[in-house]
């Protein structure tokens, strides 16, 4: 199968205010003591974690033939924050520790999922998630000046 590249080209605006135009779609991320017109950076990232698990769930389910009525992620994720403010640290500068709880009512011809089931299932999906994947592997990321 061939790789899909996948681009994303943001725009300083006032303030914290960065914005980019994907697809149709006008996404703002800035940060709560400024003009608070979109989450911060770190809320994105986590968002994207959460959305594509969702995502995934979607699809194994279909694959699995599961009737998922709820699939609800909650999120928590610790910082110390003191890196990404150039203060020394023994802590990495992104995040210590994200936890993952997935809230879900599912059935297989009628029958509810048990937690054994439950779990395998939301490993399956983790597993299968590439933003998931991206935080357990390591992935090159350049970065150049034009």
């Amino acid at each position: 199968m061939a790789n899909k590249m996948i681009e994303v080209n943001t725009r300083m605006g006032e303030g914290w205010k960065i914005s980019a135009q994907i697809r149709e779609h006008l996404l703002v991320i800035d940060q709560p003591t400024a003009g608070n017109e979109g989450a911060n950076p770190l809320e994105t990232f986590i968002f994207s974690l959460a959305g594509c698990i969702s995502t995934i769930a979607k699809m194994v389910a279909r694959e699995q033939k599961i009737d998922l009525q709820q699939f609800d992620i909650s999120m928590k994720a610790q910082l110390n924050t003191a890196g990404l403010q150039g203060k020394p640290s023994d802590d990495p500068v992104g995040f210590k520790v994200i936890d993952i709880i997935a809230v879900m009512d599912a059935t297989v011809d009628d029958i509810q999922l048990n937690q054994e089931q439950k779990s395998a299932f939301l490993d399956t999906v983790c597993h299968r998630c590439p933003v998931h994947d991206n935080l357990l592997k390591p992935t090159l990321v350049t970065h150049s000046v034009v």
